[in-house]
C-alpha cells in the first residue's frame, strides 16, 4: 500500500527543477543585486545569470550590493516557509518546500563559501564582495562558523519538513530521493551548462554556477538518504505534469538563451 500511497514523478520534480534554477536565481541576481545597485543610484553595467556588474557606487552602498543576493535570498526562504506552512495540495507544498529549501540552503552556502575561500559576495578580502576588510582571515572564520551552523541546522529542518509532508516509515524513502537527488541533480546540471555560455571564462562557472547550485544545495543529498524509520506512510501524489515540464524547459532555454552570454547596458 505505500507505493500506492506515494508516488512521486521523477520527470515532474526534472521540471520543477528547470522552472526554478533559473527563476530563483534571477531572483539573486536581479531582485538582489541588481536592484540594490539601482535603487542607489548605480549604473547596471552587465547582468548575467550568475553574476551582476553595478558601477557608480562606493563604501556602504557598494557593500549593500554585495550583501543583497543573500538578503533577498533569506527573505524568500522565510516567506516560502511561511506559505508552506498553510499550503494545500501536493504539488502546491512541495514547489513551496523546494523554494524555502533551495534559497535557504544557498544563503547559508554563501557564508561557508566566503569563509573558506575569502571570494564571493560576502568575501572579505581584496577580491571579495564585502572586501578589503581589517583582519580578512578573522572574518573569514567568523563567516564559515556561522555558515557550518546554520547549514547544519537547516539540513536537519529540511529532513523534519520533509517528513511532514511523506511521514517517518522507511517506505517513504523512494519518494525522498526522487524529490531531493532529482531536484538537486537537475538545478545542479542546469546551472553549470549555463555557466559556459558565459563570455567572462570558466571561473563564473566554476564559483558562482557549480558553488550556487552544487554546492549550496549539498544539503539535499543528506535530506534524500535520511529516512527517520517511523510508522507513517502520508499519502503524497506528485503525477506527470506536462505543463510544468513545459514550462520548465521553456524558462530554462529562455534564461541560457538571454543571460547566458550576459546583457550589457551602457
Amino acid at each position: 500500500m505505500a507505493d500506492e500511497a506515494q508516488r512521486v514523478d521523477l520527470t515532474t520534480v526534472i521540471g520543477l527543477g528547470m522552472m526554478l534554477m533559473p527563476v530563483l536565481t534571477m531572483w539573486h541576481e536581479i531582485g538582489g543585486h541588481a536592484a540594490a545597485c539601482a535603487v542607489q543610484g548605480g549604473h547596471v553595467a552587465t547582468i548575467g545569470a550568475f553574476y551582476v556588474d553595478c558601477d557608480g557606487l562606493t563604501g556602504a552602498a557598494r557593500l549593500l550590493v554585495s550583501c543583497a543576493g543573500v538578503m533577498v535570498d533569506s527573505a524568500l526562504a522565510l516567506a516560502a516557509f511561511a506559505l508552506w506552512r498553510r499550503a494545500q495540495g501536493d504539488l502546491t507544498r512541495l514547489a513551496l518546500w523546494l523554494v524555502w529549501v533551495t534559497k535557504a540552503f544557498v544563503a547559508a552556502g554563501y557564508f561557508c563559501f566566503s569563509g573558506a575561500m575569502g571570494v564571493g559576495d560576502l568575501g572579505p578580502g581584496v577580491g571579495g564582495g564585502i572586501g578589503p576588510l581589517p583582519l580578512p582571515y578573522l572574518w573569514r572564520a567568523v563567516e564559515l562558523a556561522i555558515g557550518v551552523v546554520a547549514y547544519v541546522l537547516l539540513v536537519r529542518a529540511a529532513i523534519r519538513t520533509l517528513t511532514a509532508m511523506l511521514g517517518d516509515s522507511p517506505a517513504t524513502g523512494p519518494a525522498r530521493r526522487v524529490i531531493a537527488h532529482g531536484y538537486y541533480a537537475t538545478i545542479g546540471v542546469a546551472a553549470v551548462l549555463v555557466g559556459l555560455l558565459n563570455p567572462i571564462g570558466i571561473f563564473i562557472t566554476i564559483m558562482s554556477a557549480a558553488a550556487s547550485s552544487f554546492g549550496g544545495n549539498a544539503g539535499m543529498v543528506s535530506v534524500g538518504f535520511a529516512v527517520p524509520g517511523g510508522p507513517v506512510t502520508t499519502p503524497f501524489v506528485i503525477r506527470r505534469n506536462w505543463a510544468i515540464i513545459a514550462t520548465g524547459a521553456v524558462v530554462l532555454v529562455g534564461f541560457a538563451l538571454i543571460l547566458g552570454p550576459s546583457e550589457h547596458f551602457r
